[in-house]
């Protein structure tokens, strides 16, 4: 039936409404339980219509999978169908059902919606469905319709997606894992050394002594001609490849001091941070002298690891240097009585709370290093997971359940961060010329750039730069 025989059976949309009511109350009464009562009027985005019929799709989808000489099919189902709903109806001006106003008003909202994004839909039977998207209306005007609008909606519901992770949300999940590994550790060093510190003063010297060599690895890092060489690296200038301790990035450039800065206030800067890794060992040599207090002793850990990270010029060089620290194994031969052994269990639970100390640190400075290319982020993955699966594997040994948990987390999350980092990065790729040539046109060949020569010696790493290899490696875009 057209709507327009509608209107000429009641006469007017008010005529309808009386009409279909009374028509429902004769057929099944007033109640509000019928399926005339539980009729909802419709609406999308707020804006109402008026409703003529409704295709509602749904169900599951299926793979159907047929064989060879079989006549029967395996039908694998693979999760429900979207909600789709086609509905037909009208606009209509002044109803005495729905108000609406102007239907011109009434049309031009409906669009405005239609074209906003997914809505919350009313729907006349299936109620009121939030989250819905338009994806077909049509709205057709006539003069044999006048003041009624025929309109005609397809929509779907639309899922709620699955949110990615960001890298600053991949970072800070790291950072918070670097923290939860400290907590880890003093608890699992506090369960390991409660009988033995009570052996006497010969198990906490037995302390002492492994905070003394693992400090003597900081101190041979500090003192390191290269990281000496890197601290005046983030001078203002262009200095080529000769300085490249900073974090090293996308363009293999690194990351400049403020403009102004001279060379004798970075070395300045350099000797008060090394000042501060003095004052932070013998924060570690007293905390150590008292073992009973873990927590102590495990800031007193992150301190000095802290205080030697902050004397490199850049992440990359902090991560090489809390490797060694994280790697350190103590050399003591002890015998099998009563205090030799309460002497080696001190050695080996404080070495690993020292260890997993540097651990966390380490993954707070891979949290802000930012890798130069793709293949960077993977060899940086593997550097650090070969250090981790190391020690999860002697927390587990040993039985240090909070620390073999803390650092089953850290190096997922390490994992994820740098996973995150790395993958809008260009690769490396093998670049071949038939000679030697300048970077300054090698640049320009193969990235039509030649700004970006001094990123091509850096990654080389020529004799000179008119003379690059023929062939080398370097980012493919």
């Amino acid at each position: 039936m057209s709507i327009a025989s509608l209107t000429n059976l009641a006469g007017s949309i008010g005529g309808v409404a009386s009409a279909t009511s009374e028509l429902a109350a004769l057929l099944t009464g007033p109640s509000a339980n019928s399926w005339w009562g539980a009729l909802r009027q419709a609406s999308y985005g707020g804006v109402p219509f008026a409703v003529i019929g409704t295709n509602t799709r749904f169900g599951t989808r299926n793979a159907i999978h047929e064989y060879a000489f079989r006549d029967d099919v395996w039908i694998e189902e693979l999760g429900k169908l979207p909600r789709r709903f086609e509905m037909f109806g009208f606009l209509v001006e002044n109803s005495r059902v729905y108000g609406g106003g102007a239907v011109i008003g009434q049309r031009d909202r409906m669009v405005t919606v239609c074209e906003s994004g997914a809505q919350t839909l009313v729907h006349p039977t299936f109620g009121r469905i939030e989250n819905v998207s338009c994806l077909d209306a049509q709205a057709g005007e006539s003069i044999e319709h006048g003041r009624v609008i025929v309109v005609r909606f397809v929509f779907m519901r639309n899922g709620v997606q699955a949110a990615t992770s960001s890298v600053s949300d991949t970072t800070s999940l790291l950072q918070s894992a670097a923290d939860a590994l400290g907590v880890g550790a003093a608890l699992d060093f506090v369960q390991s050394t409660a009988s033995a510190i009570q052996e006497g003063a010969a198990v906490v010297q037995t302390g002492v002594g492994v905070a003394v060599s693992w400090v003597q690895l900081g101190v041979t890092a500090v003192n390191d001609v290269r990281r000496f060489a890197n601290s005046v690296s983030t001078l203002a200038g262009n200095f080529g490849r000769f300085f490249g301790g900073g974090n090293s990035g996308y363009s293999g450039s690194n990351q400049s001091a403020p403009a102004g800065t001279t060379a004798q206030q970075l070395l300045n800067a350099d000797a008060t941070a090394r000042a501060a890794v003095t004052q932070a060992s013998a924060g570690l040599q007293t905390a150590a002298a008292n073992p009973s207090s873990a927590d102590a002793l495990n800031a007193a850990a992150q301190s000095y690891a802290s205080a030697l990270a902050a004397t490199m010029s850049g992440p990359a060089d902090a991560i090489r240097s809390l490797s060694s620290l994280g790697s350190f194994t103590p050399s003591g031969t002890y015998t099998t009585s009563t205090i030799g052994s309460a002497m080696s269990t001190m050695e080996t639970a404080t070495s690993a709370l020292l260890r997993r100390a540097s651990i966390a640190q380490l993954a707070q400075s891979v949290s802000v290093y930012q890798p130069s290319s793709y293949d960077d982020a993977t060899s940086m993955i593997a550097t650090v997971t070969t250090l981790l699966d190391g020690e999860i594997e002697t927390a587990a040994d040993a039985g240090d359940d909070n620390s073999f948990a803390a650092l089953r987390t850290l190096r997922n999350s390490v994992v994820e961060d740098l996973q995150a980092r790395g993958a809008d990065l260009a690769s490396l790729t093998t670049m071949s010329f038939n000679g030697s040539l300048p970077a300054l046109v090698l640049a320009h060949r193969i990235y039509g750039d030649a700004t970006r020569a001094d990123q091509l010696v850096q990654q080389v790493a020529p004799v000179h730069p008119l003379f690059m290899p023929s062939t080398f490696q370097a980012l493919s875009n």
